[in-house]
């Protein structure tokens, strides 16, 4: 069984500790804080697998440009922060 969310509540004059039972509006706005940590850390993900698919993306295309020289290839990943396969870059 599910125990109700409860608050505690200390007097800092006093020292005493009060413990009771979240009311409708604090659990509803408890609710609203996890629901939007959720979504900004579905988003954050989303964010880093989006940048982590172009690095890819880009790493692959400068390590498919045979035309350019090796020390071509290399500054562009550095400028870029992508890493060549082979580990140049």
């Amino acid at each position: 069984m599910n125990e109700p969310p409860i608050a505690i509540e200390i007097d800092c004059e006093t020292g005493v500790e009060t413990v009771r039972p979240l009311t409708d509006q604090e659990i509803t706005q408890r609710e609203l804080d996890i629901a939007r940590a959720e979504a900004q850390r579905a988003e954050k993900e989303a964010k880093e697998a989006l940048e982590l698919a172009e690095r890819t993306a880009l790493a692959t295309w400068i390590a498919s440009q045979p035309g350019l020289p090796e020390a071509a290839r290399n500054a562009l990943a550095r400028a870029t922060g992508v890493t060549l396969p082979g580990g140049t870059g």
